[in-house]
């Protein structure tokens, strides 16, 4: 029988189009793929000069052209050709929002390089760590890692980090279907740019044309100074550098807080503008009177973003991957760790139209506690990043002068995904919530995706549902149930007792805690995860929470009351009641609400809203140690996170030779022997038993010769006998 067609993909970046999100979609049934991770500048030009590689930095002209920089074409400086005022391809250089800083890259790609596969493939992923002082893990965002859950990328959770100078293989199955992303899992490195598509594509399908569009905020500060000065960090808080005060905190609509962290800029595919300067933005063509597929990923660490196309609509087909049944609505908003694909037709006029990610700040408090008090006042300040849409035989060479369409009475905007319930009315327009949303019924048996739910996402009321009830909120700062996360300090597959710090349940209870937070599930169970942000005022901000391992249903969600007239809210949502005073232990106050059970969509990462609650259910069928976390960066690394410990006596063991790794300890007994020339007790005995064996291998080989000899002899003494026996006969003669 044949073996199975591989395929090697190396995606490496040569000095042009470091940028680019490239992809080439690998087809067979074994992929393989090479990562370098390195960090390196942007706004910063490399070229070959006579086999050396020549780097200078970059200056934005007024004109948004590039032109090279650098002090040391000087006499103090022999040798070096002074370049300056050379003018560059802004396709050469990493430009992001045109301020200069250090990023990480991924082939010396930035975003990195966008991975395309087909649904079932074996994918391997060679990642060699070349950052000069820093470990790093790589998640795979969304896919689920069945029977190999030690690939799924944690740091100390799944695996152990892969430590500088390192490789280190993933091998896993290309399942399920979608639009995914990859990331780091170690502390902020997302926030400096170690992040990419992951495109698989359905197996018994044609591989239709699409576009990653990978959106994030952006921040000139890296993200380890900025994490050094975090308040509210879990070891020590810093002196809050890069945070706003309270009266500088930017608000959305509905009252709530968008982020503590002050607003710099933003991407989309790596590139955007800072203030008013003419830094190069992404394009993207669409066919006049056809349409183009957007693979829309929010890889970003804090700020939502409504996503929008001027005077164009955006069908929803999908979300994390999972289709649903098609949406037309003027925007998206996507919050950190989502992803939603949508069309566009080329129905407009051939022209340049704008590309709009915008947060949802609409201006700051003037009264901003207590917080069912707040005042907010809009401003005049724009948070948004830009890209063009351009259609096919029209010159990219200027910006798109559109205007977003006008809402009206007649003809209102709606929107989808809200975090709140509802907008003013003034504006016309009018939310879609998620939970409204209908998973796509597949026209034959067999289609679609893997069975990642009850019944292949066909959910009928089940006896055996384990609900757990997760509170999201500040009560002790970013944490879930009054745990903030401690991670440990050697994978949990190691089963070491020692690298956890345990929780004390009565004190998470009465006071709140810091512990490794880990709930263990059944196997093959309906979970009904309660994800509930109602405990005010420790409730004022909307999270994004990720699953991993598993995708989920979304089959219920609650939303405070609110002004409709202002869009403010009023009160929680009052089904979820507290149990005690921190409200980390919960139930439902009059039962459960009315769940979507028939064709709920399917997602990885979801919204649980302020002052309100969102409930999930997928089918614990994949044992591992799965993180639940707030996909905000600065929420997770605070402690909003936990892990799902699902059928631990399932667990598959890890393949041969896998790394181990974790604390040292060396007693004063075992010091002071070693000093005495006996070496390590442990080194004696496998000398011991290297010994032991040596000679038991030797005897026996000897004893085996004896024998063999012994019988040889024997048998050759009997041969002689028998000879001498033997009457000899006189021959006849011949007539």
């Amino acid at each position: 029988m044949a073996g199975p067609l591989t395929t090697t993909i190396i995606i490496m970046a040569a000095l042009v189009a470091p940028h680019l999100v490239l992809s080439q979609p690998c087809t067979e049934s074994v992929c393989n793929f090479n990562f370098v991770i390195r960090r390196t500048k942007t706004m910063t030009h490399s070229r070959d000069v006579n086999g050396t590689r020549d780097t200078n930095s970059v200056k934005l002209r007024d004109d948004g052209r590039l032109e090279l920089f650098s002090s040391l074409g000087n006499p103090a400086h022999p040798g070096k050709e002074n370049v300056n005022g050379t003018l560059v391809p802004w396709e050469e250089v990493i430009t992001t929002d045109g301020v200069q800083r250090n990023v990480i890259t991924v082939n010396d790609m930035f975003p990195g390089p966008t991975i395309e596969v087909v649904e079932g493939a074996q994918v391997v992923v060679k990642v060699t760590n070349k950052l000069l002082n820093e470990v790093t893990s790589i998640h795979w965002h969304g896919l689920h890692m069945r029977g190999t859950p030690y690939m799924d990328g944690v740091a100390y959770v799944t695996q152990c980090p892969i430590m500088p100078r390192e490789s280190f293989f993933y091998r896993f199955r290309a399942e399920p279907a979608g639009t995914h992303f990859y990331h780091s899992h170690l502390s902020t490195q997302r926030e400096d740019g170690l992040f990419g598509a992951l495109i698989v594509h359905k197996g018994k399908h044609p591989i239709m044309p699409s576009v990653p569009v990978i959106l994030h905020d952006w921040y000139h500060v890296e993200a380890t100074p900025y994490w050094i000065s975090n308040m509210f960090r879990l070891e020590y808080g810093g002196d809050g550098a890069y945070e706003l005060g309270a009266y500088e905190r930017t608000f959305s609509h509905d009252g709530i807080k968008v982020s503590s962290r002050e607003y710099n800029s933003a991407l989309i595919n790596g590139r955007g503008r800072f203030g008013n300067n003419r830094a190069p933005l992404s394009t993207f063509t669409v066919p006049s009177g056809g349409s183009v597929n957007f693979r829309i990923i929010h890889v970003g660490p804090d700020y939502p973003f409504r996503f929008s196309v001027d005077q164009h609509e955006l069908t929803v087909t999908a979300s994390d991957g999972y289709d649903m049944s098609p949406r037309s609505v003027q925007s998206v908003i996507m919050y950190p760790g989502e992803s939603y694909d949508v069309r566009i037709n080329g129905s407009a006029d051939p022209d340049l139209y704008w590309i709009r990610a915008k947060t949802l700040s609409i201006g700051h408090c003037t009264k901003c506690y207590p917080y069912d008090e707040v005042n907010v006042v809009p401003d005049d300040i724009t948070q948004e990043v830009r890209a063009t849409l351009r259609y096919q035989g029209v010159t990219a060479d200027r910006d798109p002068t559109t205007s977003k369409r006008n809402c009206s009475d007649e003809n209102p905007c709606f929107v989808f995904n809200c975090p709140f319930a509802g907008y003013p009315e003034h504006e016309n327009t009018a939310c879609i919530h998620v939970n409204e949303a209908k998973a796509y019924a597949f026209l034959s048996e067999g289609e679609g995706h893997s069975n990642v739910t009850d019944n292949g996402g066909k959910q009928s009321i089940s006896t055996d549902i384990m609900e757990i009830f997760l509170n999201f909120n500040f009560a002790i700062g970013s944490s879930v149930n009054g745990r903030r996360f401690v991670g440990p300090t050697a994978p949990l597959y190691q089963d070491n007792t020692a690298a956890i710090v345990p929780c004390d349940k009565e004190q998470c209870l009465r006071s709140g805690c810091r512990c490794t937070h880990i709930i263990d599930i059944p196997y093959n169970q309906t979970i009904q995860l309660v994800m509930y942000n109602t405990f005010a005022p420790a409730s004022q901000t909307h999270h994004s929470v990720h699953i991993h391992g598993h995708a989920f249903q979304v089959v219920a969600m609650g939303y405070p009351s609110y002004n409709k007239t202002t869009g403010r809210y009023i009160q929680p949502n009052p089904d979820v009641e507290c149990k005690n005073e921190l409200c980390t232990d919960a139930s439902w106050r009059n039962g459960p609400p009315l769940l979507n059970l028939i064709n709920p969509p399917l997602k990885d990462t979801v919204l649980v809203p302020a002052n309100g609650y969102t409930v999930v259910r997928f089918r614990s069928d994949n044992p591992g140690h799965w993180f639940l976390h707030c996909h905000n960066d600065q929420h997770m690394n605070e402690g909003m996170a936990l892990v799902l410990q699902e059928a631990g006596d399932r667990h598959p063991a890890p393949p041969r030779g896998f790394p181990r790794c974790g604390d040292f300890t060396w007693s004063s007994e075992e010091y002071q022997h070693d000093l005495e020339g006996n070496g390590p007790s442990d080194v004696q005995t496998t000398a011991l038993a290297t010994k032991v064996l040596i000679l038991s291998v030797v005897v026996g080989v000897l004893a085996f010769v004896i024998i063999l000899t012994a019988a040889t002899y024997c048998i050759l003494k009997k041969k002689r006998d028998a000879l001498s026996l033997t009457p000899m006969t006189e021959p006849v003669p011949l007539k």
